[in-house]
């Protein structure tokens, strides 16, 4: 799954190297590069040095035949030596095969370890599905498992339900969510 994803973050590089070549040797002196200009350069100060960096990049995965979840990000970074795709503002549309229903992620920041086929959402992590609300600063997406967990704890709620709890985990396939630490439930 995530080589083909690492397969597909290369199909993108390449297009863009090609594109951003075709761009620097077609402009006339009096035009300015886009890619030179740093308010265009990805939000990822944060992170060690990037291979290679690609704007408003798009992802799928499918099983059987039948997409499982596609993920967009603003922008993308690679880097090679941590096999570690760094994502700013990443959003993840997950589809449940038994019941057709969607499932929406959202972040500010995320990254995608290829080799362990996990996908992590940072800061203002906000899930939506039907009237399920789960909301942390940290998710992880284990593909291996088809399970989301909030290991830093998080906020739930649902139809006549809040609550919260030190770690939240979503066991996708199995349709099961489990609370453990501090785990507190207010009915309405």
């Amino acid at each position: 799954m995530l080589k083909k994803v690492f397969a597909v973050a290369c199909v993108c590089a390449a297009l863009a190297g090609g594109y951003l070549y075709q761009a620097a040797h077609e402009k006339g002196p009096e035009q300015k590069n886009i890619a030179d200009d740093p308010a265009n350069l990805p939000v990822l100060r944060d992170e060690a040095a990037l291979n290679l960096a690609l704007k408003s990049i798009s992802l799928s995965q499918g099983e059987g035949g039948f997409e499982l979840w596609r993920l967009k990000a603003e922008w993308a970074g690679l880097q090679k030596s941590e096999d570690l795709l760094v994502l700013d503002k990443p959003r993840l549309t997950y589809f449940m095969k038994e019941d057709g229903k969607v499932m929406r992620v959202s972040s500010e920041k995320g990254n995608i370890e290829q080799k362990a086929r996990i996908i992590r959402f940072i800061d203002g992590v906000h899930i939506i599905q039907d009237d399920k609300v789960f909301e942390g600063e940290l998710l992880v997406y284990d593909d291996a498992q088809k399970a989301m967990s909030f290991p830093e704890g998080g906020k739930f709620g649902g139809k006549g339900m809040n609550g919260r709890a030190e770690t939240i985990t979503w066991f996708i396939d199995r349709r099961l969510v489990t609370a453990e630490g501090n785990v507190s439930v207010h009915f309405e």
